[in-house]
């Protein structure tokens, strides 16, 4: 079977283009539930069988629009960063482009935590659920792994105090293994930036209508941020 996603976003035309960055907008602010084809199509003056020529679904679409989001989330840190040799500046970079991207579109963090979600119900190819999402999560893996790569080699360059290099897959591996404080560091930033940020959107736990974690004196945004420059100053203390 022919999925209509993932697509190669390099060679995307302009409606497609324009499909997609309405849909990156209505998925970021309103998550699936407010998304409709027929909607999209208005708002781009066009047809819905416009639509449709590329996506025989509204969940290709939101699963398509989700991985194009992320997608250049992490491309736009690597091109911002191509010639930048502090790693501080990097790491730094990394972490305010992952904030920003976390909460300027939470719904699309919703989805990339809890996929599933985008299989809405109703749908009239339930029977494709888990191909659309075996696909996806393949897709997820890929752009995770370098992501999480980047951040990984701007710790480490850190932690060397040395200029800032990509380091492939397996020396990362091997740090990881060889230097628990490298692998500690790592681990505290992802999740303070990527894993917080997501968290917080698929829960939504600053918000003043859900007050759960307000009225228990915890403010999630901002102990984030404690947690990481704490961490980096732990990196810079080391001898």
């Amino acid at each position: 079977m022919s999925l209509g996603f993932p697509s190669d976003f390099s060679k995307i035309g302009d409606t497609q283009k324009r499909i997609i960055l309405e849909s990156e907008r209505v998925l970021g602010k309103y998550g699936v539930g407010g998304l409709e084809l027929k909607n999209i199509a208005a708002i781009l003056n066009t047809s819905p069988g416009n639509i449709h020529h590329y996506y025989k679904t509204g969940e290709e679409l939101i699963l398509d629009t989700t991985l194009y989001s992320y997608r250049k989330y992490v491309t736009d840190i690597q091109e911002s960063n191509k010639d930048e040799k502090d790693p501080e500046k990097v790491l730094r970079s990394w972490i305010d482009s992952t904030l920003n991207w976390t909460t300027g579109y939470p719904g699309i963090g919703v989805i990339l935590e809890f996929p599933q979600l985008a299989i809405r119900t109703g749908s009239k190819h339930l029977e494709e659920n888990e191909e659309f999402l075996s696909v996806f999560l393949k897709a997820v893996s890929e752009i995770g792994s370098q992501n999480v790569m980047f951040l990984a080699s701007a710790i480490r360059s850190l932690q060397k105090k040395q200029d800032f290099k990509e380091f492939g897959t397996l020396q990362i591996a091997a740090y990881i293994k060889t230097d628990v404080k490298f692998a500690t560091y790592t681990s505290l930033i992802g999740f303070a930036t990527l894993g917080a940020g997501l968290w917080l959107a698929g829960r939504q736990a600053a918000n003043t209508k859900f007050p759960f974690w307000l009225n228990f004196g915890f403010d999630p945004q901002s102990q984030m941020k404690n947690s990481i420059e704490t961490t980096i100053k732990m990196i810079k203390a080391e001898i």
